[in-house]
């Protein structure tokens, strides 16, 4: 008999964050709402750049595109704080090209680099392992595949 082999979806939507620092896309299946920075009711958000290790171009400053990204990661909720401009982007799976080893050891929470329209243009942050950073715990690079992220690739 032989293994089953999972579906891998042809297509997947990112949200992109375009900064001064960078940019950077998270799945968008994982992406549960786009709030508001400083809403009262809300709890205080991880910063996404501080979790990145990327020193922020504006010290300080959140400027008038900061927002909160409401992830939903394996049924738990996670805010996260990002700056810069939000766009949604679309990419084909065989467009998620996972990083080598030696790199993926020095940005453990960066899970693949996407190619859109024909050129490298951001690095895709992977949902869990922020979750594991924001709780703490050291994320675990080792984990994927090498293929499209699947535990929260769009669809």
């Amino acid at each position: 008999m032989q293994p089953r082999v999972e579906p891998r979806p042809s297509s997947t939507a990112l949200l992109t964050i375009n900064g001064p620092e960078g940019a950077w896309g998270i799945p968008s299946i994982a992406v549960a709402s786009i709030e508001r920075f400083g809403s009262p009711s809300a709890p205080p958000p991880v910063e996404l750049l501080s979790l990145l290790g990327v020193a922020p171009a504006v010290p300080g400053g959140l400027g008038d595109h900061a927002r909160v990204l409401v992830l939903d990661v394996r049924g738990e909720r996670l805010s996260v704080l990002v700056h810069g401009a939000l766009q949604l982007a679309q990419t084909s799976a065989e467009d998620l090209l996972p990083l080598p080893a030696s790199v993926q050891a020095l940005t453990p929470l960066v899970s693949h680099l996407a190619v859109i329209d024909g050129k490298p243009a951001l690095f895709v942050v992977s949902p869990e392992r922020l979750l594991e950073a924001a709780r703490g715990a050291a994320p675990a690079p080792s984990r994927d595949t090498g293929h499209a992220p699947h535990d929260s690739a769009p669809r």
